[in-house]
């Protein structure tokens, strides 16, 4: 499963070409993100003051600016058609949208990134990074416990 991702910036002025996540979650990723979310339960008995956990991971596919421009002939009709792909997913508003093996991201519109975490909270995941070059970290939209138990169970 495919899942794309709302970023948001520590810094208000600049995303560093990450405005979007895409995650392939795949049945063994979800099955260690569901791992982490019962290890952070555990804790939280022994330690009610624990709200999340961070893990250092490479877990998302790129992150992404669907605005970026494109190296190829009809980069303006790539441009156009993915925000529009966006746009009809709403993932303005929702934050979280689930796509199909198939959807892809030219690679002149993905921005490279250091110390990606993936951080365990309560009832989901979402992933944090800092974006090359810069000095500031972005975090995706958290991933639902439903969408990762979804993702889990393709693999049973």
């Amino acid at each position: 499963m495919r899942v794309i991702l709302k970023v948001t910036s520590g810094n208000e002025h600049y995303s560093g070409g990450c405005e979007y996540a895409l995650l392939d979650l795949t049945p063994e990723l979800a099955a260690l993100a569901l791992r982490r979310i019962a290890v952070l339960k555990d804790l939280e008995k022994r330690d009610p003051h624990i709200d999340e956990t961070h893990y250092w991971a490479h877990f998302v596919v790129c992150y992404f600016d669907p605005w970026a421009g494109s190296e190829a002939e009809d980069g303006e009709n790539a441009i156009s058609e993915l925000a529009d792909k966006l746009d009809e997913l709403m993932i303005e508003e929702n934050g979280v949208a689930c796509v199909g093996e198939d959807f892809s991201v030219a690679p002149s519109q993905c921005s490279a990134v250091e110390c990606e975490r993936m951080i365990a909270r309560a009832d989901s995941v979402a992933f944090t990074a800092i974006p090359r070059h810069c000095s500031f970290r972005i975090e995706t939209r958290e991933v639902p416990l439903a969408t990762i138990e979804s993702a889990a169970a393709a693999a049973r």
